[in-house]
């Protein structure tokens, strides 16, 4: 009797061992977003400052690269006393609404076109002048120059700071319907605008019904024919996969829309003065990454979309009855934005 009672205690001790390492193993480690995996936990050394950094494009693109120069930059000269964390591709919103959220300071850095951060403050209206660049070379020195320091002068006064400009480049024009080489060729097209009124306003002067809305829900709205066409730069147009719902792509280049990265005012303010300097050089060095790879990216995505687009030049005679169709758009902005503002952006134009 005592060997059986032996026997069976010794089992139960074996049983529950097993169940208990049974449990432990069927509940992987999860990682430091929470997710299962196999990430070690952050080390003691946390950094004192997090900048999230948000946009809406996708990770391929010269915006993305850019700002991955930002967080190396950022983390290397910071000794990792800041950490830097990106969320492209619109996981946080909408341009709008990651302007509103860097205005709040949940989000320290938002980055969207000056064409929408315009609704925010009139000044950067002058940016979107129809035909104000005619290639990105003399947009990028106005923009690192006078114009774009002026543009951007009065962002403090809604808590934003402007980081750095970046671009998304000279715009052309997309549609289902036909090659555009004259303004005519544009009229009754139903083109998608940004939420933008410079933009909607010359494209009514051009004869389109213009068509704002949010850069995530295009694609689908161009599949299911709620709009003919829309103008996006060109890198921009393979990276969306444009060439899969627009037929037509004509060289227009309408506008050139820059990117601007701006930067919750308090949060910039409240780092001690050496990591300012960290975070505005590393924005420089970004910017540049960046406009080297849009100059990449745009040559091969042009060859490409040759191939799955009728693509169209505009000759010199035609790009000036565009740019004659548009004039007025200049005297609607200065009464917005002022006449201080335009002499700037007609400087520039003219240099």
């Amino acid at each position: 009797m005592k060997k059986f009672l032996s026997v069976l205690l010794a089992a139960l001790m074996l049983l529950a061992l097993t169940a208990c390492g049974g449990g432990e193993s069927t509940q992987p480690p999860a990682d430091n977003d929470g997710n299962g995996g196999s990430t070690p936990p952050a080390s003691t050394g946390a950094a004192e400052y997090t900048i999230k950094v948000g946009h809406t494009l996708q990770e391929d693109t010269p915006t993305h690269k850019g700002f991955l120069v930002f967080q190396e930059e950022v983390e290397k000269n910071s000794s990792g006393r800041i950490a830097v964390e990106l969320y492209p591709n619109s996981s946080l919103g909408s341009e709008r609404v990651m302007f509103e959220a860097c205005q709040m300071g949940t989000l320290e850095v938002a980055y969207g076109t000056t064409s929408v951060l315009a609704n925010f403050d009139k000044t950067l209206q002058v940016l979107d002048l129809p035909f104000l660049f005619t290639d990105e070379a003399k947009a990028r020195e106005a923009m690192v120059g006078e114009l774009g320091q002026a543009a951007a002068a009065n962002l403090g006064n809604i808590g934003l700071l402007n980081l750095t400009y970046m671009e998304n480049g000279i715009r052309h024009l997309m549609n289902n319907s036909r090659p555009v080489n004259t303004p005519d060729d544009v009229k009754g097209l139903k083109i998608r605008t940004m939420e933008n009124l410079i933009h909607m306003s010359a494209f009514t002067h051009l004869g389109a019904s213009p068509t704002p809305m949010a850069f995530t829900e295009l694609f689908t709205a161009l599949q299911q024919g709620t709009v003919d066409g829309n103008e996006q730069p060109i890198f921009l147009i393979k990276s969306s996969r444009f060439e899969e719902v627009q037929k037509y792509l004509s060289l227009t280049g309408h506008f050139y829309t820059a990117g601007i990265a701006t930067i919750n005012k308090a949060f910039f303010e409240s780092l001690p003065e050496d990591l300012q300097t960290v975070v505005m050089d590393a924005a420089g060095v970004a910017r540049e990454a960046q406009y080297a790879a849009c100059d990449e990216d745009n040559a091969s995505a042009l060859e490409y979309l040759k191939t799955k687009m009728e693509v169209n030049e505009i000759s010199p005679e035609n790009h000036q009855l565009f740019v004659d169709a548009t004039a007025s758009v200049y005297d609607e902005v200065e009464a917005e934005a002022g006449s201080e503002i335009m002499a700037i952006a007609r400087a520039a134009q003219a240099g």
